[in-house]
């Protein structure tokens, strides 16, 4: 492990950012899933998003569920490392996969659900390759 320790205050901006960027990309993704009801998909940017390309409309669901999993769990980093002073291990780690799995499996179903789980694995390898 590296010895270079942040300090509290880059820990709190840090934390605040990914907050956000979680919370946003999180509304997003709950906003394509409300606007795939079959009463709204015509006049919702799902059915524009449809009209133009298929495929664009999963691209964005899967991307918006990945980049969710990428800042909350940075946001889980950071804040065990804040509050306990003590590095996350690969528990967090895996318990937010497991936890954005089941989200996006309920929210848009299995094929969804292990691309977003394809791509957050990828974030988990260069965790992982990133270590010290």
């Amino acid at each position: 492990m590296s010895d270079n320790l942040p300090e509290r205050r880059d820990l709190i901006r840090s934390t605040v950012v990914t907050v956000l960027f979680s919370t946003v990309f999180l509304l997003l993704a709950i906003a394509f899933w409300a606007w795939s009801s079959p009463d709204f998909i015509a006049t919702s940017p799902v059915g524009v998003l449809n009209s133009i390309n298929v495929w664009l409309t999963y691209v964005v669901e899967i991307a918006s569920l990945t980049l969710t999993f990428i800042f909350v769990t940075v946001t889980v980093v950071n804040l065990r490392f804040g509050l306990t002073g003590i590095r996350s291990g690969w528990t967090e780690i895996v318990i937010m996969l497991a936890v954005i799995g089941g989200i996006s499996y309920g929210m848009f179903g299995p094929n969804i659900a292990a691309a977003t789980l394809a791509f957050s694995l990828g974030f988990v390898a260069y965790l992982f390759l990133h270590q010290e």
